[in-house]
């Protein structure tokens, strides 16, 4: 996965901060957003996502897929990522 070439993330001690830099609009997320964006950026595909977010946290695999799938389907609706992106869940 990747971001699209117009955003922007900034860690901060609550979560992160992403700036589309087209639409100007700003998003919020908590510390697991920020650790999914942070996934993202090191270019991880949605499994290996999954699966670090397993190690750093104690829940059940399908219910951390399900929270990224929905996480990811949200950064693609606000063209947050890029669109191609496909999951496993497809």
């Amino acid at each position: 996965m990747n971001f699209t070439e117009h955003t922007k993330v900034r860690k901060e001690k609550f979560g992160s901060v992403v700036f589309d830099t087209l639409t100007e609009k700003i998003f919020i997320t908590d510390g697991i957003g920020s650790d999914i964006l942070e996934l993202i950026e090191q270019g991880k595909a949605f499994d290996e996502v999954v699966s670090e977010l397993c190690e750093r946290y104690d829940g059940d695999k399908e219910q951390i897929s399900g929270d990224v799938t929905e996480f990811v389907e949200q950064l693609k609706t606000n063209n947050i990522v890029d669109s191609q992106v496909v999951d496993s869940q497809e």
